[in-house]
């Protein structure tokens, strides 16, 4: 134990001081973020799988909702994923034979990169990010030893991958392209090698049959995906993001992935090199998301940082040790309010117009705003359910029994979900995303509140329509966000109602 502590003191040190930045720094003016909602959701109604994910976020969920679901233990699961990456990366440093400098500059360079951000959201990222860099370990580690052991680890990595992220399929071809291209391919005839295969197909068989059983949702869902998010992403503005996403330690990553090919004593790990460039191209081909590619860069961060460590060894050289641990630092305060809500919108907004034309503000609908994205995607939830339970509450009591709330998106339907607990207002429904596989198939109702921002003229179908309120926040992506009350419901509207919801199942076979 003491020769364990003796060689892992400071990755461990760092991995702690990742882990407390996130509690210690996050502004209290923000709510959570439109996706945490949905997925904390999910909770409530436990699946192996769910239109957007696999099932691993809602087991996550689930334990959360067990412990009070409080701020606390939402950002638990992603802030102990990003501490646990910082731990694996300084590992994979140790792997290579790195010493206390390249431990600490690459621990550092996870700290200060896009995962501050990425490790503060509920999501599947974080556990995406920590299984990819545990992943190139395993690599690493069977390149020095040949230890079957190594490969049945990967493929319980790549099982528990694809039941995070359907994107783990991007890093499993990457690892197959790498095989075939290195003298690794040997290992196509090593029957170790397809047993690690056997348990990664048996890990993800029961959300592969909840995917046929109802039709294979996940392809719905990237077809609205490509159609509303990812043809905004531009192949230009994508490699730009690369850059931006781990700027303060660009110096770092790109040496790291140079020296794969071209310093001798390295070309060994060239597998490792071959999954990075092979993933980037299928993320440019299918116009992926900037941050779908995080999961390469800590590997790429340890061996850059063992390079630094060798050349810095003697002479002159060794005095730059010090400014390459300061040069992250400071690059990184200059950009620190963008990379994490550490202050107040208003005064995030000022500071955020120096740096619009780098594009932090554009957002998935490719225009500029006055926040990031994810900022505005953090507002005005709670603004949202306090209206709606205080048009709830206007009700006399036999009409609250009798009305439902039905939302345009599932970050609305999960912000009230949400709150709306200590408000006794009853589950909202929505026909997007998995709220509609959990709405019912003809939800017994008099009364409805809608939250729309732009709600469809039925006000002919009821006897009282009326606009109550709406979401004021001036920095929310929900602002304008309209709650209507619609009392005495006709039949002609509750038949429109039960067919749509119908009519949108149908192709999932519900």
């Amino acid at each position: 134990m003491n020769d364990f502590l003796r060689k892992n003191w400071l990755i461990m040190a760092l991995a702690m001081v990742k882990f407390l930045m996130h509690y210690l720094l996050y502004n209290s003016s923000y709510d959570l973020q439109r996706d945490e909602y949905l997925y904390l959701d999910q909770a409530n109604h436990m699946a192996w799988g769910f239109m957007e994910v696999p099932p691993a976020l809602s087991l996550q969920a689930y334990l959360t909702l067990l412990m009070g679901n409080g701020l606390f233990w939402i950002k638990f699961w992603p802030v102990v994923c990003g501490a646990l990456t910082v731990l694996v990366t300084g590992r994979i440093v140790l792997e290579l034979g790195g010493g206390l400098f390249a431990q600490a500059l690459a621990c550092l360079s996870v700290i200060v990169s896009a995962y501050m951000r990425l490790n503060m959201l509920f999501q599947p990222n974080s556990l995406e990010v920590l299984l990819w860099t545990t992943s190139f370990l395993l690599l690493v580690r069977y390149i020095h030893t040949q230890k079957p052991a190594c490969l049945l680890w990967l493929g319980v990595l790549f099982g528990l991958g694809l039941l995070n992220k359907y994107s783990a399929v991007f890093f499993i071809v990457g690892t197959l392209v790498g095989l075939l291209l290195t003298p690794y391919r040997t290992l196509l005839w090593n029957k170790t090698l397809y047993l690690a295969a056997l348990i990664t197909f048996v890990l993800f068989l029961p959300n592969l049959l909840w995917q046929l059983t109802h039709n294979i949702p996940f392809l719905y869902h990237m077809a609205l995906l490509s159609k509303h998010q990812l043809q905004h992403v531009q192949t230009s503005d994508f490699l730009k993001d690369q850059l931006l996403m781990c700027f303060p330690v660009l110096f770092v990553w790109t040496v790291g992935l140079v020296a794969i090919f071209v310093v001798k004593s390295l070309r060994k790990y060239l597998l490792v090199g071959i999954i990075y460039l092979t993933v980037m191209g299928i993320l440019i081909i299918f116009h992926g998301k900037n941050y779908y590619t995080l999961g390469l860069y800590p590997v790429l961060l340890a061996f850059g940082s063992l390079v630094w460590e060798r050349s810095t060894k003697q002479g002159w050289q060794y005095w730059l040790r010090p400014a390459l641990l300061i040069i992250p630092l400071a690059l990184l305060i200059p950009l620190f309010p963008l990379l994490y809500p550490i202050w107040s919108p208003e005064k995030t907004e000022v500071f955020a117009r120096n740096f619009k034309e780098l594009g932090l503000l554009r957002w998935e609908d490719g225009k500029d705003h006055p926040l990031p994205q994810d900022y505005a995607d953090m507002l005005g939830w709670q603004e949202l359910a306090e209206k709606v339970a205080a048009t709830y509450q206007k009700l006399p009591e036999p009409e609250r029994k009798q009305t439902i709330i039905v939302c345009a998106n599932y970050g609305q339907a999960g912000a009230i979900n949400y709150y709306g607990q200590k408000y006794h207002l009853p589950q909202a429904y929505s026909t997007e995303a998995s709220y509609l596989l959990w709405i019912p198939d003809e939800p017994p109702f008099k009364n409805i509140i809608i939250v729309d921002d732009e709600p469809d003229p039925i006000e002919a179908h009821f006897k009282y329509y009326k606009e109550e309120s709406r979401i004021e926040n001036p920095y929310a992506r929900e602002k304008d966000t309209q709650i209507v009350l619609a009392l005495d419901a006709d039949n002609a509207i509750k038949k429109a109602f039960y067919l749509e919801i119908k009519e949108k199942k149908r192709p999932f076979g519900l």
